[in-house]
């Protein structure tokens, strides 16, 4: 079996290698061909040793498949040989609150084997049943993009129609909170410095307000244009983007801060807090439970998963530096199956 490993000590270190293939199966997990992976910017930040250190051993890179169930232990009633299954990116994690030893089953990470592999085998209890209508590489992209815009938008977020949410950017988490939002019945405002990008959102994505986040004075216009503010903000940048998107909170906000694009330290004014009385929570993508509820909304509506470029099995390396270059828009994807030899 095929697979690429990393050790954690930059790109240039991710290599292609071979692995007996899995064989035997405990009661309750699934083997799963894998035909398609997602990439995520934690997947950068593992790779190069920002995200848990240097890998030794090296590990199985990625952490968001869709694939095909091959085989199943004895005891798994859920699945079958032939379902098309998404995987949910904690091996443990079945629902309520995350706990020290479940977070430690994030894969592709910090000393756990990922999936960009040709097989994987993955407990039965985190495997979801994949929507009927989406590609594999449609699929591929749920796991922790889809998921994290979910717990931001619904789980945490509790939007409601006619809220304003804003989301920074067109990276999948982004979008995928646009997504839903719209889903809610909320208007979105999205940032972004490339005006190209944001007249796509407007016009593929139904963005009422867009704007350049390099205007200092931001945050000012934003409460103008949305008549006092925002109610939901998906924060993906961190850094000192987290105190503007306060500035740009109405009374009552929810504010879910996921990434660190723009930096881990941020000097916030801890008034703009309390006078608004904003809640601010952690996002670290959610329960196999709202990984259930996320698949089923999916299924029901007519979301379709942003995909900007898939690319072949033999090209991963270049895969990993498109995403790095940041000018995509939506999900850089890996066609695992273009791998596979039949």
């Amino acid at each position: 079996m095929q697979c690429y490993l990393t050790d954690g000590r930059g790109l240039d270190t991710l290599r292609l290698a071979d692995r007996p293939a899995p064989v035997d199966l405990a009661d309750h997990e699934v083997l799963v061909r894998v035909q398609a992976v997602s990439l995520n910017y934690r997947d950068l930040l593992v790779a190069d040793g920002r995200y848990g250190g240097p890998q030794d051993p090296p590990i199985i890179a990625g952490s968001d498949l869709a694939g095909v169930v091959a085989a199943v232990g004895r005891h798994v009633t859920s699945l079958k040989p032939g379902d098309r299954v998404v995987n949910a990116p904690f091996r443990c994690w079945p629902a309520g609150s995350l706990r020290r030893d479940w977070a430690a089953t994030f894969v592709g990470g910090q000393g756990v084997d990922g999936v960009l592999a040709q097989s994987v085998v993955y407990p039965a209890a985190a495997l979801g049943i994949c929507p009927p209508k989406l590609t594999p590489s449609e699929a591929a992209t749920l796991p922790v993009a889809a998921l994290t815009a979910w717990a931001a938008v619904v789980t945490h977020g509790r939007t409601r129609p006619g809220e304003w949410v804003l989301v920074h950017g067109t990276g999948g988490v982004s979008l995928f909170a646009a997504q839903f939002a719209r889903l809610a019945g909320a208007r979105v405002a999205l940032s972004s410095a490339h005006s190209s990008k944001a007249d796509w959102a407007r016009q593929e994505l139904g963005i009422e307000h867009t704007f350049d986040y390099r205007d200092a004075d931001w945050p000012r216009d934003l409460r103008r244009a949305t008549g006092g503010g925002v109610d939901v903000v998906v924060e993906v940048a961190g850094g000192p983007s987290l105190h503007q998107s306060l500035q740009a909170c109405r009374y009552g906000s929810r504010v879910a801060v996921i990434g660190v694009l723009a930096g881990t330290e941020s000097q916030i004014n801890v008034f703009d807090l309390i006078r608004h009385q904003i809640s601010m929570r952690g996002i670290y993508m959610e329960s196999t439970e709202e990984f259930h509820s996320m698949l089923s909304a999916l299924a029901s509506s007519q979301i379709r998963p942003i995909v900007d470029r898939v690319f072949p099995w033999s090209d991963v390396p270049a895969a990993y530096r498109y995403l790095q270059a940041q000018q995509h828009i939506g999900k850089v994807v890996v066609d695992v199956e273009s791998g596979h030899i039949n």
